[in-house]
């Protein structure tokens, strides 16, 4: 029989702890430069002993030496977040159309103009998962099925793993996927185009039984323009099948895409790159660099010593406080200010010549240049923004894989991409390309791209497929 009994037992391990000195330093890093104004007018309110630097210079004053009581003075700190990362690791629809349903018209457009602005794609979804889920269990595992949601607007997850995680019913799963497919944009939740488009006919079309039959039979041969097969095997005529395409046209295979695209913003560049004679000037914007200091009135203060113990103790923390966002301030600047820089020494031609002229570029590569970890690169480059003769971009937009070109060199997938809507831009509307045929005339070019490729950077992009951009023109 087996006995059980209670153990006092020793073990050594060894663990990297998070100070918060160190959380901080992370997080002003990866910070935009307008949540870091936020951040320091946060930090100004509430640290006394701190202030920003006013226009006209003042004389500096001697830092406050060690107090006839024995007590240290506040030294400047210094905390090297590179060092902490390695060892941390890596932690189109045009006109009326009267066969559509009015209610569902009606419905969209409620939920279109009930957007908040600046609301995300899972925002909006999670928005109305709270009106369709008041039972918290209900809700958890809508949240969750939510999460699983990719841009396009598709399931991708496993009804079976999120039960299990949830410790939930596969059958609660399911039963909140359906409710989640009622959601706007229709068509979300998914899991593949075919179940999009018939959920968007369920509510688009009610009254178009030829159209599901088009979708759940004949999708393929549709993509192929196979148009009389299509007409032969329905029993209907080609014009028939026309008008199906037609009215299949004005749905959203990928319903996500438009609520996942960013609304406009208004921002301001934290590096601006210009060009020179002999090259490129990288800077820093003066007007997302906050310049703080220790205010000179506390500084008096802690010299003159005509405080008591507690409140000795506030302002030296007060001022170690300050010292640490001020320092961890000035590393994140030059922090950025270096990988701006090993960006653009790699990109030089983009600067030059613009996105098709982009080489590929790991996050890697530039912590190696830079002699910084990956998860810093990574970090320093999320949400900030950079003024390039070719405009403004996001600095991780230079951040793409490579393709290999019949020379050996590599190319960006973003110019590859670049170069699919060109020619996509310039083709014949009357005869548009296949995805093959493009994945051809990028061969003659010298860039070996597989068909499915071409097909998923299309997507990336939001461009139709070959027959969404042709009109039929009679049987073939």
């Amino acid at each position: 029989m087996m006995r059980m009994e209670h153990r006092l037992v020793q073990t050594q391990s060894q663990r990297l702890m998070l100070t918060q000195r160190m959380q901080q330093a992370i997080q002003i890093l990866q910070l935009s430069g307008l949540e870091l104004d936020q951040y320091v007018q946060q930090e100004l309110e509430t640290n006394p002993v701190l202030e920003q630097k006013q226009t006209e210079p003042e004389p500096p004053e001697k830092e406050p030496q060690e107090t006839t009581n024995g007590e240290e003075q506040v030294d400047d700190v210094a905390f090297d977040l590179d060092d902490f990362a390695n060892r941390l690791g890596d932690y189109g629809r045009t006109g009326p159309d009267f066969s559509r349903n009015p209610d569902a018209d009606s419905r969209r457009e409620y939920y279109e103009n009930s957007i908040t602005k600046g609301e995300s794609f899972s925002a909006m979804l999670l928005r109305q998962l709270r009106m369709a889920a008041p039972e918290e269990n209900d809700y958890r595992i809508g949240e969750r099925i939510i999460g699983d949601i990719d841009d396009k607007g598709y399931f991708t997850g496993s009804e079976d793993e999120i039960a299990q995680e949830l410790g939930v019913t596969v059958e609660d799963v399911h039963r909140m996927l359906g409710v989640i497919k009622q959601f706007e944009p229709t068509g979300v939740g998914a899991r593949d185009v075919v179940e999009c488009l018939m959920l968007q006919i369920e509510m688009e079309y009610p009254d178009e039984p030829q159209l599901k039959t088009l979708v759940s039979e004949h999708l393929e041969e549709l993509e192929r323009r196979q148009i009389p097969a299509i007409a032969k095997a329905m029993a209907i005529k080609p014009e028939r099948v026309e008008e199906l395409k037609e009215l299949l046209a004005k749905l959203n295979p990928w319903p996500g895409l438009e609520y996942s695209t960013d609304p406009p913003q208004y921002v301001t560049p934290e590096v601006i790159v210009e060009k020179l004679d002999d090259g490129y000037d990288v800077y820093l914007s003066n007007e997302l660099s906050p310049e703080l200091r220790i205010s000179n009135q506390y500084r008096s203060l802690m010299r003159k010593g005509r405080m008591n113990a507690d409140e000795k103790k506030y302002l030296r923390d007060k001022v170690e406080s300050a010292k640490w966002l001020i320092h961890n301030i000035e590393q994140r600047q030059n922090t950025i200010l270096r990988i701006a820089r090993a960006i653009v020494s790699v990109q030089e031609e983009f600067m030059e010549k613009g996105v098709e002229a982009i080489k590929p570029l790991t996050l890697q590569e530039i912590a190696d240049a830079v002699g910084v970890h990956e998860a810093t690169v990574s970090r320093a480059t999320r949400g900030k923004y950079m003024q390039t003769p070719q405009g403004l971009f996001e600095m991780k937009y230079f951040f793409s894989p490579g393709l290999k070109r019949d020379s050996g060199d590599a190319q960006s997938s973003k110019s590859v991409q670049s170069l699919i809507k060109k020619i996509i831009d310039e083709e014949d509307k009357a005869k548009p390309l296949s995805d093959q045929k493009i994945a051809n005339l990028l061969k003659e070019r010298g860039i070996n791209i597989a068909r499915r490729t071409v097909t998923k950077y299309r997507e990336n992009m939001g461009i139709l497929p070959t027959t969404m951009r042709k009109t039929y023109q009679g049987a073939q």
